[in-house]
């Protein structure tokens, strides 16, 4: 299909496609500076809205001659998992704090969060508001106010 599009719509001619995650560690190995005899391995983790893959790739130096070496990229692994994307992870996060909460001692004989639309709604929205500040900095805090019956995670 993407082929297609590329040789019919747009008129190119298609020698072969690259794998999403093989395609980003070329364009991670440009920039690196290798060091002789030294092999650097970089994992790259890509979740999707329904899917996760992962690709381990070994960065190092190929000597072509004594006095000349090349830059080398070789994949070590891959893995995919068509089951598990970020609404699965969004669910654990979700449920992680609902269990925190149902913990705390002010809700102590009290239902559970998640019997709550209301509050799960707000859980779910508390959720990717962490995991974008996540993606920019090492930790965050969490802090729902008066999730429900006046008590704040």
């Amino acid at each position: 299909m993407i082929k297609d599009a590329a040789e019919k719509l747009a008129g190119l001619t298609v020698l072969q496609l690259v794998h999403e995650n093989n395609a980003v560690a070329t364009m991670f190995g440009i920039d690196q500076k290798l060091e002789e005899d030294k092999k650097t391995n970089v994992l790259f983790y890509n979740m999707g809205g329904m899917d996760t893959e992962v690709s381990i790739v070994q960065y190092s130096l190929f000597n072509v001659s004594e006095k000349k070496s090349s830059p080398m990229m070789e994949v070590l692994a891959e893995a995919s998992d068509k089951e598990m994307g970020i609404a699965d992870l969004d669910l654990i996060l979700v449920n992680l704090f609902a269990d925190k909460f149902n913990a705390l001692k002010e809700r102590e004989g009290k239902m559970d969060v998640r019997d709550n639309v209301r509050a799960v709604r707000r859980l779910q929205k508390d959720v990717i508001k962490i995991k974008e500040i996540l993606s920019a900095n090492k930790e965050a805090s969490v802090k729902v106010p008066e999730l429900l019956d006046y008590v704040t995670l």
